[in-house]
């Protein structure tokens, strides 16, 4: 009875550790390790809110990155922390030229606000998952 009692708890630990093991996978899967953003064009001058950026929004799995990449025709950071409470530290792009990228990774599940500092009404999200 006791080798029995010890198979089945083996057995339902294995289904424990399968499933969960199984559902991180799924979640993984669902979150890409990157993303682009860009900010849309005209950017520069109020008025694209809340959508100052192409996504405004994205969402990447733990250690993925995302890339910024500058198509507008002024330049632009991307700074983590919002415009009305400013940086919090976790990026700060510095500017952006036209025509370039600045890419961050991040590694720690959380949802990460960011603003452009030198246009604080362009503002976005990254989901870390």
């Amino acid at each position: 009875a006791a080798d029995k009692a010890a198979a089945d708890k083996a057995a339902a630990d294995k289904a424990a550790a399968d499933k969960a093991a199984a559902e991180a996978a799924a979640k993984a899967a669902a979150a890409p390790m990157s993303a682009e953003v860009v900010p849309v064009a005209g950017s520069a001058t109020p008025g694209c809110e809340p959508e100052c950026y192409d996504p405004s929004t994205v969402t990447i799995s733990a250690g993925g990155t995302v890339t910024f990449v500058n198509s507008d025709t002024a330049p632009h950071t991307v700074t983590s922390g919002t415009a009305t409470d400013g940086p919090d530290g976790v990026w700060d792009s510095s500017l952006i030229m036209i025509d370039m990228s600045y890419s961050v990774t991040l590694d720690n599940p959380g949802t990460y606000d960011y603003f452009c500092m030198v246009h604080p009404w362009m503002e976005g999200t990254v989901i870390v998952e």
